[in-house]
């Protein structure tokens, strides 16, 4: 218990600081993706949902004050994800890069719906971000504003959490996770078992 509370001090400061850099790289180089849930994700599976969770809403409070205010509500999509993600995690979408893929682009999906949700009754379908030139141009072309914000937010809503859980599954594999206080599940979950057997394997052989 005490390593964990040790490990939830220093994961969620991390993980804030993770989304942080991650989302300030996107907003300098105004890409039309967020990418301010790898922390969220991570610590989702290493802490669990729940503090993954407070990972995103803290972290969208943060950029809300310093960034611009619109981040707030959509610290609701980040806490989303962050069950989203622990659900295929457990359910052993992590072990496969295949399988990452995937489970990323139905979180995508699902955001999607979410995000677009908040975005047309909390900010008319415009919340600041690049995006919006996307939804300007699908209601141009005749598209309901929900319509245009929802086809707008697809495909980078997609690849941002295709990226992100990939993202994740790739820091979880090079980490060496047998100091984190869940190390075995994460073996498990992640398929390195699997992989430790094979090599055990091909050395007897």
């Amino acid at each position: 218990m005490k390593k964990l509370s040790s490990f939830i001090v220093a994961m969620i400061p991390a993980g804030i600081a993770l989304n942080w850099v991650a989302n300030s790289i996107v907003e300098m180089l105004k890409l039309p993706l967020f990418l301010n849930n790898i922390g969220t994700v991570l610590n989702a599976i290493v802490l669990g949902p729940v503090w993954g969770a407070a990972t995103a809403l803290m972290t969208n409070v943060i950029l809300a004050l310093i960034v611009r205010w619109t981040y707030l509500p959509f610290a609701l999509v980040g806490m989303f994800v962050a069950f989203l993600a622990y659900f295929f995690y457990k359910k052993g979408w992590f072990k496969k890069t295949w399988k990452v893929l995937i489970a990323g682009g139905i979180v995508g999906l699902l955001a999607s719906v979410l995000s677009t949700i908040i975005s047309v009754y909390a900010f008319g379908g415009f919340s600041g971000h690049t995006v919006d030139v996307l939804t300007a141009g699908m209601i141009a072309s005749g598209q309901e504003i929900f319509n245009a914000a929802f086809i707008a937010n697809i495909p980078g809503t997609v690849a941002d959490k295709v990226l992100t859980l990939w993202i994740v599954w790739v820091i979880l594999r090079s980490f060496p996770v047998r100091f984190l206080p869940n190390a075995k599940d994460i073996r498990e979950k992640i398929g390195m078992n699997n992989t430790k057997k094979n090599k055990d394997k091909k050395i007897s052989a």
